[in-house]
C-alpha cells in the first residue's frame, strides 16, 4: 500500500498541516507525496483534505489502453 501524509492519522490541519509523531509542519505538496514512513498509522477519518478513505488503483487496469500493450512475454 502507498503511503500518503494525508492519509495517516499522525497529520492535522490547523493554520497549517502537522504532524504529531516527527512534530513538524508539512506543505500541502508534502502531505500528496508518497512516503515511507515507519509511523504512518491509516486514519479512520479518511484523507485530511476531502474526507474519502483510501482506495488503491488497479495497477493492472489502465483506462483506455489494452492489457496486450501493458505486460510484455518474453
Amino acid at each position: 500500500m502507498k503511503q500518503y501524509c494525508r492519509y495517516c492519522a499522525h497529520c492535522f490541519e490547523g493554520d497549517a498541516y502537522y504532524c504529531t509523531e516527527h512534530e513538524h509542519v508539512l506543505t500541502e505538496t508534502q502531505i500528496k507525496r508518497t512516503n515511507q514512513c515507519k509511523d504512518f498509522a491509516l486514519s479512520d477519518l479518511g484523507d485530511i483534505l476531502t474526507g474519502k478513505q483510501y482506495q488503491p488503483r488497479d495497477s493492472r487496469r489502465v483506462k483506455g489502453v489494452s492489457s496486450a500493450f501493458l505486460f510484455k512475454e518474453g
